[in-house]
This record gives C-alpha cells, sequence and structure tokens, in this order.
C-alpha cells in the first residue's frame, strides 16, 4: 500500500537530525571554549559534566531547529510562489512531484552524523543536499513548464537566495560592527 503522505514527516525528521548533529559539534566546541576561558572549571561547582553537556545541546538544539524550521517555511514559501508565477498547473501536480524530494535531506542529515566533529563539514553537506535538491526539483518540473518559465523559476529561486544571503551577512557584520564599537576600549 503506497502512501502519498509518507514524505511529508521527512522535513521534521531531517530538520530533527541537522539539528541534533549540530548541536553535537557546538557542544564540542562550546565546552572547549569554556575550559580554554577558565570558566568550565566553576561550572563543575553547580552541575555535573553531564547536566552541564545535556543543557548545551538542549540550547544549541532549540536554536538550529528554530533556523532550519524557518529555512524550511521559507524556502517552501519561496519554492510555490515561483511555481505560482511561472508554472501553468492549477491542480498542484508539481508540488505533488517535488514532494519526494525531500528524502535527500533526510539521507543528508543522516550523513550529517559522521561530521559531528566538524560544523564545516555538516554546514557543506547541507549546502550540498540544497544544490541536488534544486537540481532535483528543475528536473521534476522541467516537462511541465516552458523554457522562459522555467529560466523565471531558476532566476527567481536563485535571485532570492543570493538576496536573502546577502542581506543576512550585511545585518549580521552591522550588528557585530555596532557591538564593537559601542564597547568602551
Amino acid at each position: 500500500m503506497k502512501n502519498t503522505y509518507i514524505t511529508g514527516y521527512f522535513p521534521f525528521f531531517a530538520i530533527l537530525l541537522f539539528s541534533s548533529s549540530l548541536a553535537i559539534s557546538a557542544v564540542i566546541y562550546a565546552m572547549q571554549a569554556l575550559s580554554s576561558l577558565g570558566i568550565y572549571e566553576g561550572m563543575l561547582e553547580f552541575f555535573s559534566e553531564n547536566g552541564i553537556r545535556m543543557a548545551l545541546f538542549a540550547v544549541f538544539a532549540l536554536i538550529f531547529f528554530m533556523v532550519f524550521s524557518a529555512l524550511k517555511l521559507i524556502a517552501n514559501t519561496v519554492t510555490e510562489l515561483s511555481l505560482l508565477f511561472f508554472a501553468k498547473d492549477p491542480e498542484g501536480a508539481n508540488l505533488k512531484k517535488i514532494r519526494i524530494g525531500s528524502a535527500i535531506y533526510l539521507g543528508a542529515s543522516l550523513l550529517s552524523f559522521i561530521f559531528v566533529q566538524y560544523a564545516v563539514g555538516i554546514a557543506v553537506l547541507f549546502l550540498l543536499a540544497t544544490l541536488v535538491y534544486f537540481i532535483f526539483i528543475v528536473y521534476a518540473i522541467h516537462g511541465t513548464l516552458s523554457f522562459v518559465s522555467l529560466i523565471g523559476f531558476i532566476m527567481f529561486q536563485l535571485l532570492f537566495w543570493f538576496t536573502f544571503a546577502i542581506g543576512t551577512i550585511y545585518l549580521m557584520m552591522k550588528l557585530y560592527n555596532s557591538m564593537m564599537a559601542s564597547l568602551p576600549v
């Protein structure tokens, strides 16, 4: 029995797994940073080592879960908006075609535990999964779009994500610079 809704859980599990692997990586880095700053020994007076690790894991997992959930929401909105603009598909057949693509992220999230010692490796794996997913979407819907509509779909996606990334980097740099300028030196 084939159920079309079984793939609906793939993004949730992928977000959980990516968040967990990144949280483990962040805990390793945070423990090293706390030790090098001399804060870790003071924390051990109030908490056990496992308690500190679990608290850090919970905080980092929650943060990464929120970030990935927000990115998924934005990505779904941008994909559906670009299909609205460029596809002549009132029944949503293209959405059904690309739904199985979430298995790409699920597979990548399972592989992310291999790179738990290297947060950059997890980030590269996530970006690689995103590229493969984008190629999958373009391949899956190319037959239902004209050449001009397909180029419009691709350009809409690329332009949005480029603007989003540049805008986020710019805001982070502005925030960092304003924090540095406000420090008494």
